[in-house]
């Protein structure tokens, strides 16, 4: 689990960065694929400002060794972590794979 959260920050700085100096990325879908596109987009930007925290307290109780409270906190943090893995590997494969100019 150190080892994801290790990952999931470096992945996240790595994000941050790249947007900071690229900015954004239009969708370039049309149709269906836009509502979809957007609805996805937005539960991942959303529940991924949620899991921050969320990841942080969780680990800060299972370092703690303070078991009970770790778990029912990951009760909620993992699958809310795991939702936004996959969704962002979708966003990037709509806006630069699937759906690209």
């Amino acid at each position: 689990m150190l080892t994801a959260v290790v990952t999931s920050s470096l992945f996240l700085i790595s994000y941050l960065y790249y947007h900071y100096h690229v900015h954004s990325v239009h969708f370039q879908g049309t149709g269906w694929s836009r509502p979809v596109y957007y609805t996805i987009l937005t539960s991942h930007v959303l529940l991924a400002m949620v899991i921050v925290p969320l990841v942080i307290i969780t680990l800060i109780r299972a370092l703690r060794e303070r078991f009970d409270r770790h778990r029912a906190i990951a009760r909620w943090t993992f699958p809310l972590w795991l939702y936004v893995s996959i969704t962002g590997v979708l966003v990037y494969f709509m806006l630069y794979k699937w759906f690209a100019a």
